[in-house]
């Protein structure tokens, strides 16, 4: 990847509007076997895309409506984690997020 990206600009976007960041591609292609799994499409891979949507996706709802929900790492577990109403905006916008599967990744 070229330095000429912004760390949180959208690097894929899915129908659904859900991305994938420049740097959080960046940050998969400098684990060891990135490149690899990248390229071959990898479970590994594909849990971590659709993380990154997720992740995204919670983000942009929260900075709009910081009440939505909640996102915190936990030491304990070491991840991060998020909480929110089971009726409210996250809620609402996970249910339209169409899951990929490795057949249908288009990069």
């Amino acid at each position: 990847m070229k330095n000429n990206y912004s760390f949180r600009e959208p690097l894929n976007e899915e129908p659904d509007g859900t991305y994938i960041t420049v740097g959080q591609m960046q940050f998969f292609l400098n684990r060891k076997n990135g490149k690899r799994m990248f390229k071959s499409g990898s479970v590994d891979f594909i849990d971590y895309y659709n993380m990154c949507r997720v992740y995204n996706l919670i983000s942009e709802i929260m900075e709009s409506n910081e009440d939505a929900a909640i996102m915190y790492w936990d030491s304990k577990k070491e991840i991060v984690s998020v909480g929110f109403p089971a009726t409210g905006l996250v809620a609402t916008a996970l249910s339209y997020m169409d899951t990929i599967e490795d057949s249908d990744m288009d990069f």
